[in-house]
């Protein structure tokens, strides 16, 4: 109560950098695609291909901007030890957790999970092949002495991995809507037009964007498009 008093009224801050927010969109629309691609079948299995390479270079760009990106961006501003996280769940059952700027310490280890598990699930479909075994990822055909054992269990992951997925991005976007229209707190219209209103956070009171910004998200998609494509072929994968 004693932050909303304090509010300075119709004041607002920047929270996140376009780049930023891009991400979260364009990540958000690849794995829909993703997921609506397969269940099209066969006939879309190559976009379904390209698509995960799109998955990769969005993850990839993402742990770029989390070195050289604008403040809230950055790793060292947002991910913290897992006693951190848990002592902001118990300040928030009790009613006193603070508003974060940025990712809340239990935000997060959400956003830690989903790239993990969304990345995890990319890379294995690198090795997987479809039902018919005539379209796969770039490694579908690399002779692993015994392929078949491999490539099934790394086909298994892939489609059931995605369980996983939507669990962990049902309880993200319900904890999003629980904060945006139970607490007041606009994490979802933060993300969409990258301010918040002046609140005493607990992490900063403002975003800090570093010079040359759009060049610096620029370089940065550029890297990880050569470096996902590149690695693939590198070791010797064809893209399809």
């Amino acid at each position: 109560m004693e932050a909303a008093s304090t509010r300075p009224r119709g004041r607002t801050v920047a929270a996140w950098d376009l780049p930023t927010r891009l991400f979260k969109w364009a990540f958000v629309l690849a794995v829909a695609n993703a997921w609506l691609m397969q269940w099209l079948g066969d006939a879309w299995i190559r976009y379904h291909v390209w698509n995960g390479y799109a998955v990769l270079v969005l993850i990839v760009f993402r742990l770029i901007w989390g070195f050289v990106g604008s403040s809230t961006s950055r790793f060292t501003s947002w991910v913290r030890w897992p006693w951190t996280a848990l002592g902001y769940g118990y300040a928030i059952v009790r009613g006193r957790g603070r508003p974060y700027l940025g990712h809340n310490p239990l935000g997060s280890w959400m956003i830690i999970a989903l790239l993990l598990i969304v990345g995890s699930q990319a890379v294995a479909g690198l090795f997987t092949v479809d039902s018919n075994g005539l379209v796969g990822g770039p490694f579908a055909n690399l002779d692993f002495g015994d392929p078949t054992p491999v490539q099934s269990a790394l086909s298994r992951y892939h489609h059931g991995a995605f369980r996983l997925i939507l669990i962990f991005a049902t309880v993200h976007i319900a904890v999003n809507l629980f904060y945006q229209f139970v607490k007041h707190d606009p994490v979802v219209a933060a993300m969409i037009v990258g301010r918040k209103p002046v609140e005493p956070f607990a992490d900063e009171a403002g975003m800090h964007a570093p010079p040359h910004l759009a060049w610096r998200a620029i370089a940065s998609l550029a890297a990880a498009i050569v470096l996902v494509l590149g690695t693939i072929k590198v070791f010797g994968g064809t893209l399809a």
